[in-house]
């Protein structure tokens, strides 16, 4: 019965579907033991990425390069993904995964870690960022995020929620920290009206509209 009732909610378009190369994408992930976003999540990613009309994108995180094959879906074809990766294993795995997408030459993948690498990226340049790395540097992201963005581009961050920890006022890690530490930080930014949605481990998109 629960095979029934999938089929029929993607057939209402209620769960996302995956492409050959997401597919291929997943898998590489799983057999690297390498985290990724939630379908649901990368349906958002599309979503808002088509929504803005988003010719260039950040992304903080690579992966196996299955996020960054959802937000280079939701670009046109002058679309172009810069893509942040510190572990060199994982930057060859997305760059598989973006060829296999057909997305090779719209693709600048940068090695290093992400709080060394943004300072080199040109401001005012992007239409989104997306943060999904190291969690305890949220904090750090979010002001290269603002220099980077463009009047009216997008911040989504993924695992806000964190599987509940973020809430759970006992969870003192780094990690956990580092997202609450985000989310207090856009809540008392009058530059950043956000939305926090409960979706996947709960994204946060909020606007950039800088201060006249």
């Amino acid at each position: 019965m629960e095979a029934d009732e999938d089929a029929l909610a993607r057939d209402l378009n209620l769960l996302p579907s995956e492409d050959e190369a997401l597919r291929a994408a997943r898998e590489r992930s799983h057999e690297a033991g390498v985290p990724l976003v939630f379908a649901e999540t990368g349906a958002v990613l599309r979503f808002f990425t088509r929504m803005i009309g988003a010719r260039h994108v950040v992304e903080i995180g690579s992966g196996a390069g299955y996020s960054g094959l959802w937000l280079l879906q939701g670009m046109g074809p002058r679309g172009s993904l810069t893509t942040i990766e510190l572990d060199p294993r994982l930057q060859t795995l997305a760059q598989r995964s973006y060829a296999q997408g057909g997305y090779a030459d719209r693709v600048r993948s940068m090695l290093g870690p992400a709080l060394s690498v943004l300072p080199r990226l040109a401001d005012g340049n992007y239409d989104l960022v997306f943060l999904d790395a190291v969690k305890s540097e949220y904090p750090g992201y979010l002001g290269h995020a603002k220099r980077l963005l463009r009047p009216g581009g997008l911040l989504i961050a993924d695992n806000v929620l964190w599987s509940g920890r973020v809430t759970d006022r006992s969870v003192i890690d780094a990690e956990t920290q580092g997202l609450r530490a985000l989310l207090r930080a856009v809540a008392d930014d009058p530059e950043l009206p956000s939305l926090t949605m409960g979706v996947g481990d709960g994204v946060l998109v909020a606007v950039y509209e800088p201060a006249v």
